[in-house]
């Protein structure tokens, strides 16, 4: 009768809850053992036992029975219990992670699969002749080998599968450098759980890696610099042609025009952007110190070198070494550089075997060199050697075409860095920043425009918000019209034009400038002035420009 026949899922409840007590019990008798009796003492004596705590027999078999990591196995790359706290049975972090579990037998493999899918997990144990098209079809982020020996295709097939992290029970299945954790032959679910975390967080790793490394290059390329500019334009173009090249690059110009970004852009597209990228800054070190950073020393070289150190240029090899501030370096410094540039090779300093290094060379300076050379304070051989390719970055004075695209490109950065919500920079701002003249160059608007945003409480940047340092170089006050702009410029005025020739002016002029800046076309001119054709036509008539030609 079907009473006197119990459901299969009741024997396994009635297991769980037996095993459940069992453990329950376990863990009483190991951490709140009863203590002993107290022995008879004298009245208003206190009783102090001072004999040694030492456990059962039972309680040492009852420890052993609850250490995880006596179900594990002694192979290469054992699981070991986590130092944090164990997640608990039928929880995972990762829901929705697919699992694949291959395994000749059939039985080990729909089991653990049924293990495997109470963590949460989607899992598949198919067919030894379904495997293969599930491996072409889908994409698993685990996959599983079972003890039973599987067809070469197979193991093949899996071996190939570079984003999926490979639990193994046979350490002569697969190559043991693409096995991240080894299962024992009858796995419980503790270990598949803690085999199948391990794996769970190795996996989100990489794909945040990947994810970054993503960011950093968009970050890091020509895309990433946007100008009207045309000195501007015409060195990203030098840059771009040899940034896969392995030719040394001088990069110069003023202090904060975005020399080192450049020289970053450059490594990332060439073909050393695996490689290393090691920035000096020859400026910010003493002679003997700055030796010592790039060509390493040995133990013992001089006071204080307790341990032999890697130099800078030895651990740039196969990639980029920037040396910033190249000017900075001294004479005999300048020798040793020529030397690892002709000869491919250095001498640590306390030692006399030579280095092989490969590196490509970016050097940037915000001196004129030529004139260093004439002065006698740069070598004219160093020059030539470094002077490969020469870019020059024009400073930001000269690049108020760009001023706009900068700050939004730094309001958005910061905004979403601080979580601000400001979104945009005011007119009256924006005439602020055109009328300094930046001394520092990028760097120094970058660093005004983050005050802003964190002195912003709203969603427009506004001048109050830049600082008394730049407000007070513009001359700017609260309520007036800002430096240089048209509210500024009538105020100086005692006698007005017709609106009409105060308007003819700026119109021709903005639509002059708007076709030079298109090269002509009179279909992008007309999107930039968010005008259509016809209109752009009539005022070119109007203003005898339609015969005008641009390069």
């Amino acid at each position: 009768m079907p009473w006197q026949r119990p459901h299969a899922s009741w024997k396994g409840r009635a297991a769980a809850c037996s095993m459940e007590r069992a453990t329950s019990r376990a863990r009483r008798c190991l951490f709140s053992a009863c203590p002993a009796p107290r022995p008879l003492t004298s009245p208003g004596v206190p009783y102090r036992d001072n004999r040694p705590s030492v456990p059962s027999e039972r309680t040492r078999r009852l420890s052993k029975e609850l250490d995880m990591s006596s179900s594990h196995d002694s192979r290469p790359y054992p699981l070991q219990p986590r130092p944090y706290p164990a997640r608990q049975v039928g929880h995972t972090p990762y829901p929705g992670t697919k699992v694949l579990v291959l395994d000749a037998d059939p039985q080990w493999a729909r089991a653990s699969a049924r293990q495997i899918s109470e963590l949460g997990c989607g899992t598949l144990a198919p067919t030894l002749n379904d495997c293969l098209r599930h491996l072409d079809q889908e994409v698993w982020d685990v996959i599983v080998l079972g003890p039973s020996a599987l067809p070469e295709e197979a193991l093949t097939r899996v071996a190939s599968e570079s984003d999926a992290f490979i639990l193994a029970c046979d350490t002569t299945q697969v190559c043991p450098q693409r096995v991240h954790a080894y299962l024992s032959t009858n796995p419980d679910s503790t270990s598949l759980r803690h085999a199948l975390g391990r794996a769970f967080e190795s996996s989100s790793l990489a794909h945040e890696n990947a994810r970054l490394k993503q960011a950093l290059h968009q970050r890091h390329g020509f895309g990433s610099i946007q100008t009207k500019d045309k000195a501007t334009a015409a060195a990203l173009e030098v840059a771009r042609s040899v940034a896969s090249t392995r030719a040394n690059v001088l990069l110069s110009g003023e202090s904060g025009t975005g020399k080192t970004l450049l020289a970053r852009i450059l490594h990332e597209h060439s073909d050393r952007a695996a490689a290393p990228f090691v920035t000096v800054n020859c400026g910010s070190l003493p002679d003997n110190l700055l030796e010592s950073e790039l060509f390493g020393h040995l133990k013992g070289a001089f006071s204080g070198a307790h341990q032999d150190r890697q130099g800078r240029i030895e651990a740039a090899h196969g990639g980029t070494l920037f040396l910033d501030e190249i000017n900075s370096a001294s004479l005999d410094l300048q020798v040793k550089l020529l030397r690892v540039l002709q000869e491919r090779v250095l001498t640590p300093v306390g030692g006399n075997a030579e280095v092989a290094v490969d590196i490509r060379l970016v050097t940037a300076t915000n001196q004129d060199l030529e004139a260093e050379i004439r002065a006698g304070r740069f070598r004219e051989d160093l020059f030539y050697r470094i002077h490969v390719v020469s870019i020059e970055l024009p400073p930001l004075r000269r690049r108020m075409g760009d001023l706009k695209a900068l700050c939004d490109l730094f309001i958005e950065r910061f905004a979403q860095d601080y979580g601000k919500s400001v979104q945009s920079v005011s007119d009256e701002c924006l005439a602020v920043l055109a009328g300094h003249d930046w001394p520092g160059n990028i760097r120094q608007l970058e660093n005004a425009l983050e005050r802003g945003v964190l002195m912003a409480p709203g969603i427009e940047l506004l001048p109050e918000h830049l600082g008394n340092e730049i407000l007070e170089a513009v001359g700017w006050q609260s309520g007036q019209p800002a430096p240089g702009s048209l509210s500024a410029g009538l105020a100086q005025l005692d006698h007005l034009p017709s609106l009409r020739e105060a308007l003819e002016d700026p119109e021709m002029a903005i639509i002059t400038r708007a076709l030079e800046l298109c090269s002509g076309n009179r279909k992008h001119a007309a999107a930039m002035l968010d005008i259509n054709r016809s209109t752009l036509f009539n005022k070119m008539r109007k203003y005898s420009l339609m015969d005008l030609r641009f390069q």
